[in-house]
């Protein structure tokens, strides 16, 4: 197994920013679903996972980030925490820009 570990330095650089606010295509219900729950509000990666029905989080919320017509910025935030064992544990939560609200509202129609 691969024991990779993210790099917060690059975890958090903007890329693909959108030149305007024009909706974007939606290209699968992950899409939608994930993209609903982060109007929301910042959310684990964990309960994104069942939320949008995939345990591959990170793939979906990469396609909108690189997504044609410029992408919508999905931020990513490390947390620190105790697991179950009491050992020392970060994961990641996902929120949107407050400059995309407009546009993910936009694409889904809402």
């Amino acid at each position: 197994m691969d024991n990779k570990k993210a790099d917060p330095a690059t975890e958090s650089t903007l890329t693909n920013l959108p030149a305007d606010n024009t909706a974007i295509r939606i290209a699968c219900p992950y899409e939608h679903r994930l993209l609903s729950q982060l109007l929301r509000g910042q959310t684990s990666r964990k309960i994104l996972d069942g939320i949008i029905g995939t345990t591959n989080t990170p793939e979906y919320v990469r396609r909108l980030r690189e997504r044609e017509k410029g992408g919508i910025y999905i931020a990513m935030e490390w947390v620190s925490g105790l697991n179950r064992d009491g050992r020392k544990v970060r994961w990641g939560e996902y929120y949107l820009l407050p400059d995309d609200y407009d546009r993910v509202r936009l694409s889904l129609g809402v």
